[in-house]
């Protein structure tokens, strides 16, 4: 039994098939290979039972709703509904240009009228695009886009004139700006759009579609006040302002001496890696218009579709950012209680901090800014008309070495792991040589440095007929290192194994496969010792990234 009642918004705004499920009323989907989606009539009919429509409702075509019988009849009433709420002839839509006619696709119906469309869907409900929002959907292929349906009518944004306007659809949005026209954002690009504050956010409204990077690698869109990029390996994240003008400057993404950024822009602080800026509105006029611009010209090539069912976006007030000071959040493995490392030591340890807000305690926050590239840092300091490139440094201000090659982390982390698989089968750890490093990879918790990928050789006895003979199995283990920044340390974590190649299981040992599990699985994200920075004269200087590069050298990046 459904929890509560439909309401009629409910089913306008969303369909029926999310308006059940959020009722709790269960409905099963026919079968028909082509839409999937499609309700039976008994569906339907279990549907409207739950409707309830408020008693003082005088528009006939809303109350008309609780007496269709069939999926069709739900469609054309949805639409009637929706466009009597809308002022019918009289408002802005006009007057009907064609009847209620199915989507090509089968799922859907449409209606069209002088002043635009009403699309409906049993996952979406129904919905007006009307305007140059409407064309532009038109033009990228309809609910046959990657666009799909869509989700909300167009709705005023929450820019400060409140002069744009944007649909939201299945797979994305379309907004549209008198200053920059219409363009679509989709994907993981829409969803870091998203949570910066969409166009209520200092990046406003976007000025490209998303738009592939001459490498083939990576998408971006441009907005008026800065870019969102994304590639498979590091995710989305925004860049703008002088830190932005630096890496145009030097090439964006294109510069192998900076790459892909790997974090948004962050403010520093000596006592928890990071904080992040409170969101708020920036004029896009106090950016240099060379600034927004394409990396050069692409051909033509539709963009990759990803559809996501987004909310619409929350504004992101100030005290609302503030609460979140700590938004790289620690994740453990199961069954593992250590602390994975994030991405340039930017991930805290909370059990240490407690309840400690960082911002509002602790004297550490740097009044700079800084971004985190795949293979750099970019750095702003509050007062000057650039940003800078920063160098890594081979020393600590307290003189601890914080450089080190892939040899030298290969023989730092070979301890741990001869210990780790000491009693294997009889067998000896007899090398760990390096053999190359992993690029940057996503876990859904957050982005993992690149890993040095250690080939460990075991050796051991097999049974060759009735003979024992030595034999060696090849082990890659991952390392990734990171910064514990509460603790101040550079710290080593197993992060991975395969088995490459062996001649067997070793005598006495049983699977080879089954004791590599036990040993290395529980290892994995426990931390070892690399170096420890300490304090020196109250040390004002934050550690702003720890990054392994693709050579497999570790450097380290410190406020300046």
């Amino acid at each position: 039994m459904p929890t509560s009642k439909i309401t009629v918004a409910a089913l306008l705004d969303h369909g029926p098939l999310v308006a059940a499920e959020a009722t709790g009323l269960k409905l099963a989907a026919t079968a028909a290979p082509e839409a999937s989606d499609v309700m039976s009539d008994e569906a339907v009919a279990r549907v409207i039972r739950a409707v309830a429509v408020d008693k003082k409702t005088n528009l006939t075509a809303v109350r008309a709703i609780r007496t269709v019988k069939s999926y069709a009849a739900l469609a054309q009433a949805s639409i009637a509904a929706r466009y009597a709420l809308l002022g019918g002839a009289k408002g802005f839509l006009g007057a009907t240009q064609t009847t209620v006619t199915p989507c090509p696709d089968r799922v859907g119906y449409f209606q069209h009228y002088a002043g635009g469309s009403i699309y409906w869907s049993p996952r979406t409900g129904a919905h007006e695009v009307h305007g140059l929002i409407r064309q532009r959907w038109a033009q990228l292929g309809w609910e046959r886009s990657f666009l799909g349906y869509p989700t909300t009518d167009e709705t005023t944004g929450r820019d400060s004139r409140h002069e744009g306007r944007f649909n939201h659809f299945l797979g994305g949005s379309l907004y549209w700006h008198p200053a920059v026209g219409v363009h679509e954002v989709h994907g993981a690009i829409r969803a870091k759009y998203l949570e910066l504050g969409a166009e209520a956010s200092f990046l406003g409204y976007p000025t490209t579609d998303e738009t592939a990077t001459p490498d083939r690698v990576g998408r971006f869109n441009h907005f008026q006040a800065g870019s969102i990029y994304w590639t498979p390996r590091t995710g989305a994240h925004e860049v703008h302002g002088l830190i932005r003008g630096k890496w145009a400057e030097l090439g964006w993404e294109r510069n192998a001496a900076l790459g892909y950024p790997i974090t948004d822009e962050l403010i520093p602080h000596r006592g928890v890696g990071y904080t992040r800026p409170v969101t708020v509105r920036k004029p896009g006029l106090a950016i240099p218009l060379d600034l927004i611009r394409l990396p050069e010209e692409q051909p033509p090539e539709p963009p990759e579709a990803a559809p996501m069912v987004m909310a619409t976006p929350v504004v992101m007030t100030a005290s609302a950012t503030r609460a979140r000071t700590l938004t790289a959040v620690a994740a453990t493995r199961p069954a593992v209680t250590a602390v994975r490392p994030g991405i340039g030591g930017l991930v805290v340890r909370p059990d240490l901090i407690g309840g400690l807000n960082p911002v509002a305690s602790h004297k550490g926050q740097s009044q700079d800014r800084y971004s985190d590239f795949e293979n750099g840092v970019v750095f702003w300091q509050r007062g000057q008309s650039s940003a800078v490139v920063l160098a890594p440094r081979a020393q600590a201000p307290d003189g601890t070495r914080v450089a080190w090659t892939g040899a030298e982390i290969a023989a730092l982390a070979t301890p741990k792991i001869k210990a780790t698989l000491a009693g294997l089968g009889g067998a000896t750890v007899v090398g760990v040589n390096v053999a190359g490093t992993t690029g940057y990879s996503h876990d859904g918790a957050g982005l993992h440095n690149r890993a040095h990928r250690l080939h460990v050789m075991l050796q051991g006895m097999v049974r060759l007929g009735l003979t024992p003979v030595p034999a060696i199995a090849t082990v890659e283990v991952r390392v990734e290192v990171g910064l514990d920044p509460v603790d101040r340390e550079v710290v080593g974590y197993l992060a991975g194994w395969s088995l490459l190649a062996s001649q067997g299981d070793f005598l006495g040992g049983g699977s080879l496969v089954h004791g590599l599990h036990q040993r290395l699985d529980a290892a994995l994200w426990h931390q070892f010792l690399i170096a420890s920075i300490k304090p020196k004269d109250g040390d004002p200087i934050a550690i702003l990234s720890v990054k392994t590069h693709a050579d497999g050298r570790v450097v380290t990046y410190f406020e300046p």
